[in-house]
């Protein structure tokens, strides 16, 4: 029986032998194909486990997630609409099991949910979840993560800092108003202005980082759900060392009719810059500034095309009769820019008491093409 069960390793050794022997008799080419194909294979089965084991993992935090949420329903559903209930740090704090406040994935998934159902919210409720969101020091969790070196993480944070209206941290995003991360900047402005109780517009003083016309927008977006109170005087930025600040400030007193800087900006009709100076003559039309007539005549000759037809757009809403020689002047001169003398014909039609006379008068005897000129401008379908 034991000669039976003893194993003879010398057998089992020159077997190995053979097998080797076997393998290496083949040709090198079909060595190098097994080999590949045995490697192949090993990293399809390493490929299927990572998969399968990824698959798993997020199974299960999705199960988790959506057993948190069942689980906490009926306590936000209690919190949010008993008109009873006290927030509290006692009253909040005794609704959430201490071990779902611990671990890091349980906090992520309250907070998460929390953020979702205020956007959902106004009101009294969404004060509400605001307290909530305090009271559980997600608040904290969210300016820690502003000192994170993932920059998508610092966007978030600061989302939700602002949308839950946690006014401390407010003093904490100046410095992103620098960051080379131009999406970091953005989010600074726009929580900087959602956080700020009476000056929303404080961090164009800061501002060093050029300003995109989708930074504008943002900004006007924001701006247009504020009260008008907190609607700044947009000269005090002027004289901003950022261009771009410039611009967009002149756009904004034209846009909000802030009629009492219209001394400032006809004085800044003579800046070095041709895009400000175009901005300036817009702003001027939007707040229909009749004093700036005479400094935009004097301007004109001295303008590039596009700001002289900015000016004569301008002139065809805020002139009269001072205007009227400056655009006769135009029509009876060589043209050469047509869209000029067409803009002509039409301020002159309005700026001047006999401004119809004066264009029928071109459109009998005027040249041929001082006439085709008239036609085109008098086409409303144009």
């Amino acid at each position: 029986m034991n000669h039976l069960l003893q194993i003879d390793w010398t057998n089992l050794q020159y077997t190995a032998d053979e097998v080797t022997r076997d393998v290496y008799s083949f040709p090198v080419h079909i060595r190098i194909l097994i080999g590949v194909t045995f490697l192949f294979l090993l990293i399809i089965i390493i490929l299927l486990m990572v998969i399968l084991g990824s698959r798993i993992y997020k199974t299960q935090r999705e199960n988790k997630r959506n057993f948190l949420r069942k689980k906490y329903q009926q306590v936000f559903t209690h919190l949010l609409f008993e008109d009873d209930i006290l927030i509290n740090d006692e009253e909040v704090l005794r609704h959430f099991e201490l071990a779902d406040l611990k671990i890091q994935f349980h906090r992520e998934i309250l907070n998460d949910e929390i953020i979702h159902l205020h956007s959902n919210f106004t009101g009294e409720t969404a004060i509400r979840l605001e307290k909530i969101f305090v009271h559980l020091h997600f608040h904290d969790d969210a300016i820690k993560k502003l000192q994170s070196n993932k920059w998508h993480l610092v966007a978030k944070s600061m989302r939700e800092l602002a949308l839950m209206n946690v006014r401390e941290a407010h003093p904490m995003l100046t410095r992103f108003l620098t960051s080379k991360n131009e999406i970091l900047r953005m989010e600074a402005r726009i929580a900087m202005m959602k956080l700020s109780e009476s000056e929303p517009l404080s961090f164009l003083s800061k501002e060093t980082e050029p300003l995109t016309d989708w930074d504008k927008a943002n900004i006007h977006a924001m701006l247009t759900r504020m009260s008008e109170p907190v609607i700044p005087d947009f000269t005090i930025w002027l004289n901003s060392p950022n261009k771009t600040v410039i611009h967009f400030c002149i756009m904004m007193i034209g846009y909000y009719r802030q009629q009492e800087s219209a001394d400032v900006l006809i004085r800044m009709l003579d800046h070095t810059d041709e895009s400000i100076r175009l901005s300036v003559i817009r702003a001027l039309r939007d707040l229909n500034a009749r004093s700036a007539e005479e400094s935009l005549i004097t301007l004109y000759p001295l303008e590039t095309i596009e700001n002289q037809h900015e000016i004569l757009k301008t002139l065809e809403v805020i002139g009269k009769d001072k205007s009227t020689f400056l655009l006769e002047k135009i029509l009876k001169q060589p043209i050469t820019e047509y869209k000029l003398a067409i803009q002509a014909v039409r301020a002159l039609l309005v700026t001047s008491v006999n401004g119809q006379q004066k264009v029928q008068e071109l459109l009998r005897s005027g040249e041929p093409v001082v006439q085709q000129i008239v036609h085109h401008a008098l086409d409303k379908r144009l």
